[in-house]
């Protein structure tokens, strides 16, 4: 009934009023366009008269610059660092002054450098610079392909970005004697302070643009309050709707919370863990329900601890972790498996078989990693076996890590070995992590990268010999600032930590 409603509404909508509408906006569009098309031009103009100016210094330089003698500083400064000033050397020093008075008088906010070019490795590495420390001999990183195209001719490069800026450069060939170029002369100069000035212009320009428009369109407004009308009715029918959809998602939302309540039921509280080891788990789902989950539980003298990590997160994540909970519960409960192989061999088969996946081989790729110790911690030995999920092990500040197998729980492969058992001795003291990929996998810090597993493992190491409380509350604080308020969590987050008494 709703549909036929919006239908209605719409098709009621006075067609006057909609060509009025479109004129109105065509007029807007098209004044917009005019407007920043001047933009444009004015920055290509701009960009015009810059170049034009950088090169003519960079060609002036260039001609005033002895080559032999920058021949002769390439040759006696060959490592970074060698020239602590530029008074120390009266050749450098003498050319250090021309650049310093050119980038003064010019008005120029970045140095003027020349650089030297190796034709074997193809590198660039500076010589002089206008700024009072030198920093010659040390390699030019990330230059443009055009310095190597017009080394011998000199170039003026367009408007290009890079993580600084936007930036203006022309570049000079210096020569010797004989005429042979034995360097270029770069002078920079950036871009952004032309654009910022025709921005200023272009917010004026639609400024003035906005008034004229909102004053037509006051003249205007009786002959839309027809389109208002039925748009009201239309919004009226869209709230009703969004209502509906509301409730259907309290509904869901209600579900989900319910689920995580069983989900928590399944999990060993963490308190019973802690008053056997001495442990820490930072687990954070990602959404409300959890595809990674920790499993523990007792087989005769042997303890058995396990970061499970499910494919997927939220709901799916969830169901996969409740199927795995349940078989770890029957393999070591009813079967009395204890050690790690065999148990990752019983899962991967019972997974296989639940989700029929040698029936429907390649349809359902479902799974999980893993890594699961067994601990017997009266002869304080250690067995360990893991699905792409390692073992990382902290000794006397030194970091050691036990690879996993490079297969997972499930997936039905055809072609696979048993998995692999590992006896690992421990000594007091030692620290043990699992986790699942969520930690080193999420995004954040400045330029918006992975956390990675290096810093991850150097994270671990730095703070080992803390009380595994603070461990946890380190962790939980480092990966909270690395994503800071720009990046929201990807996927589901599970570190084990466990010290060796």
């Amino acid at each position: 009934m709703r549909s036929r409603d919006l239908t209605k509404g719409r098709s009621a909508v006075n067609p006057s009023s909609r060509i009025l509408v479109t004129v109105f906006t065509g007029l807007i569009i098209l004044c917009s366009y005019f407007i920043i098309s001047t933009y444009f031009i004015n920055i290509r103009e701009a960009e015009k008269r810059e170049l034009d100016k950088l090169f003519a210094i960079a060609n002036t330089l260039a001609f005033q610059i002895d080559g032999d003698e920058h021949t002769y500083l390439v040759e006696k400064y060959t490592k970074p660092g060698q020239l602590k000033s530029s008074t120390a050397d009266s050749i450098y020093h003498k050319w250090w002054k021309l650049l310093y008075k050119a980038q003064r008088v010019n008005h120029l906010g970045t140095e003027i450098t020349t650089l030297s070019y190796d034709p074997e490795s193809r590198k660039f590495s500076y010589i002089l610079n206008s700024l009072d420390k030198p920093y010659i001999a040390d390699p030019y990183i990330d230059y443009a392909r055009e310095f190597v195209d017009y080394y011998e001719t000199g170039y003026k490069i367009p408007a290009y970005k890079d993580e600084f800026g936007q930036w203006l450069t022309a570049i000079s060939p210096i020569r010797n004697k004989a005429g042979k170029v034995t360097g270029i002369v770069e002078v920079d100069e950036k871009f952004d302070h032309f654009i910022a000035i025709e921005r200023k212009k272009l917010a004026g320009n639609l400024a003035v643009s906005l008034v004229i428009f909102a004053l037509v369109a006051f003249i205007t407004l009786r002959l839309v309050k027809q389109i208002s009308r039925k748009e009201e009715e239309q919004k009226r029918i869209i709230r009703e709707s969004n209502e509906i959809i509301s409730q259907k998602n309290r509904d869901i939302l209600d579900s989900i919370n319910y689920a995580k309540r069983i989900q928590n039921a399944i999990l060993v509280p963490k308190e019973e863990i802690f008053s056997e080891l001495d442990a820490f788990i930072l687990y954070k789902p990602k959404d409300i329900v959890s595809g990674d989950f920790y499993y523990f539980s007792h087989v005769g003298e042997h303890i058995i601890l396990a970061a499970v990590d499910c494919t997927g997160h939220g709901v799916p994540g969830a169901l996969m972790s409740m199927i795995g909970n349940d078989l770890l519960n029957h393999i070591t409960k009813d079967r009395k498996a204890s050690k790690p192989a065999e148990i990752l061999d019983l899962l991967h088969f019972g997974v296989t078989n639940v989700l029929k996946q040698h029936e429907n081989y390649g349809e359902t790729r479902d799974g999980m990693d893993i890594a699961l110790l067994s601990i017997d911690k009266k002869n304080r030995k250690l067995q360990y076996a893991g699905a792409y999920r390692p073992l990382t092990l902290v000794r006397n500040g030194e970091l050691i890590t036990y690879k996993a197998d490079k297969y997972p729980i499930g997936n039905a492969q055809q072609d696979r070995d048993h998995f692999t058992n590992n006896e690992i001795p421990v000594e007091k003291g030692d620290v043990l992590y699992l986790s699942s990929d969520g930690y080193a996998d999420q995004f954040g810090g400045d330029k918006g990268k992975k956390f990675m597993v290096k810093n991850f493992n150097e994270l671990i190491l730095a703070n080992a010999h803390l009380p595994m409380a603070e461990q946890e509350k380190i962790l939980d604080k480092t990966i909270t600032g690395w994503m800071g308020s720009e990046h929201e969590q990807v996927d589901d987050m599970l570190v084990i930590g466990l010290r060796i008494t």
